[in-house]
């Protein structure tokens, strides 16, 4: 059987489909990398240049690379090598418009939201590789569920836990967990998706964490005008390293005078950025400061440009008037 690779993103939705190629491919022929965005181009490259048998099946999901990356790819596509690169982020459109080995969907025919899981998951089994199971399917709509924020309108619970555990257990636990209760669903009549009891214990105590994480936070956010791609908007910053998606979410709706709410993480030099309002499109808004994600979720870099606009030009002005 024929190598297959793939490499993802090291967030929820990046992890699943390898979890989906394990159980399609086996242990013995597929490997998988997941890594952040910033190390995705340099994985890719070492691929490339390093691990490369020229007969290797690879697969990029739920990330994209750069355009001298994505060229040394259609190289090796024009040799005769399969390269199949499934992405939800609009950022990646350009590549797809240039590339038929990169596609690239946002929404459905029915405009409901996609995950990087879920064009996989129907990849595998449109190709035949995969059996579905109604297991299967609502893992991967829990996936999807959460990394759309689409958990939020339609107040399901279990997608926001299921990521949850992602973070609060070790990766390898979870990786193994998942994977061995979605085997399971081709052999059992319970087709319904569960947390084991030791998980549900674990959750309970981090959602209590949470909860009073969020109210402190609360207390802590800063009001300001800021202005992105000469368009003004109102945004509310906290300094934050941790729970961003929930805390950025309500302070959103506790603050409905804002925008979008800001989170400075200066441990991980990122900013990340949330809205619950219908007109914020935040994937073109934080695409003006060279970062990118989704309409209500997105992120970019902490650099001198993006601290200047959130923190020191609104840090101490009250004083800097007084003197």
């Amino acid at each position: 059987m024929k190598k297959i690779k793939l490499i993802s993103h090291n967030d929820l939705d990046g992890v699943s489909p390898a979890l989906l190629g394990r159980l399609a491919f086996g242990d013995d022929n597929f490997d998988y990398s997941t890594v952040s965005i910033g190390r995705i181009n340099d994985t890719v490259t070492h691929f490339i240049e390093e691990e490369n048998d020229g007969d290797t099946a690879l697969y990029i999901t739920d990330i994209s690379v750069n355009e001298e990356v994505a060229e040394k790819l259609n190289e090796l596509v024009k040799k005769g090598q399969k390269i199949t690169l499934i992405d939800h982020h609009i950022s990646a459109l350009p590549l797809a418009e240039k590339y038929d080995w990169v596609h690239v969907i946002a929404e459905d025919e029915n405009g409901k939201k996609t995950a990087a899981t879920s064009l996989f998951y129907d990849y595998l089994v449109r190709n035949n590789m995969l059996q579905k199971t109604a297991l299967l399917d609502e893992y991967v709509e829990l996936v999807r569920l959460f990394d759309t924020w689409d958990w939020f309108h339609e107040n399901n619970l279990k997608a926001k836990r299921l990521n949850h555990l992602y973070y609060l257990i070790p990766h390898e636990e979870f990786k193994e967990t998942i994977l061995e209760t979605l085997r399971e669903s081709y052999h059992t009549e319970n087709q319904e998706f569960t947390f084991t009891d030791k998980h549900e214990i674990l959750l309970e105590a981090e959602e209590k964490k949470i909860e009073k994480y969020i109210y402190d936070k609360q207390k802590q956010i800063i009001k300001e005008r800021v202005e992105i791609d000469n368009t003004a908007y109102n945004a509310g910053i906290v300094f934050a390293d941790t729970y961003q998606s929930e805390l950025g979410n309500a302070l959103c709706l506790e603050n409905e005078d804002i925008d979008f709410s800001v989170m400075v993480d200066m441990g991980r030099q990122k900013i990340g950025f949330r809205a619950v309002k219908d007109e914020i499109n935040l994937a073109e808004i934080v695409g003006h400061l060279g970062g990118g994600g989704h309409p209500k979720a997105s992120g970019c870099k902490l650099t001198a440009e993006t601290f200047a606009l959130f923190v020191t030009d609104h840090l101490f002005k009250d004083e800097e008037k007084s003197e």
